[in-house]
């Protein structure tokens, strides 16, 4: 299987200031802020020649939420990381009813996204 990193997803206390640091001292371009289906803001930076950030608004979080990566099975890597035993947060399905994303527990707690390439 093929994983490939394409972000790291971090909450920020303010998404618009963590855009202005990003753009002021990476040269980063941000993607329009948008709505979660939880409710809170957040966009992509892109910073040439690396994965991409995700800054996730929340009032009472810092620090790296999640990381992102992308695979081209993601039914095939829910079954082989059920079968080794992982932590299957959730997942999420397009309105076929296809598995799109699956979130995963890493031993220190963090969540890994693996999802199919848009």
């Amino acid at each position: 299987m093929n994983y490939q990193l394409e972000h790291v997803a971090i909450y920020t206390k303010d998404v618009d200031a963590s855009i202005k640091f990003y753009e002021k001292f990476f040269g980063g371009h941000a993607t329009p802020i948008r709505r979660g289906a939880a409710g809170y803001g957040f966009c992509f930076v892109r910073i040439a020649g690396v994965p991409s950030i995700q800054l996730m608004e929340s009032a009472t979080e810092v620090g790296v939420h999640h990381y992102g990566y992308v695979t081209d099975d993601v039914e095939q890597v829910a079954k082989e990381f059920r079968e080794k035993g992982a932590e299957i947060l959730r997942e999420n399905r397009d309105d076929a009813g296809k598995l799109t994303t699956i979130f995963v527990k890493d031993p220190n707690g963090l969540e890994l996204e693996i999802r199919a390439p848009r």
